[in-house]
C-alpha cells in the first residue's frame, strides 16, 4: 500500500475551507465564514488527534 504524505488531510482541510471561508468574506455572510472556521478547526482537531 502507498503509505500518504504526513499533512495530505491538512492540506485538503486548508484548500476547501480556505475557499469556503474566502467566498464568505467576500458576500459579507459572517455566520457562514464563522461556521466554515469552526468545521475546519473541528476536523482538523479530529485529525491529529486520532494520529
Amino acid at each position: 500500500f502507498m503509505k500518504k504524505p504526513k499533512f495530505s488531510n491538512l492540506a485538503v482541510f486548508i484548500i476547501f475551507f480556505g475557499i469556503a471561508l474566502i467566498e464568505a468574506f467576500q458576500k459579507q455572510n459572517w455566520l457562514e465564514a464563522l461556521l466554515f472556521l469552526s468545521l475546519g478547526a473541528m476536523f482538523l482537531w479530529a485529525d491529529f488527534k486520532k494520529t
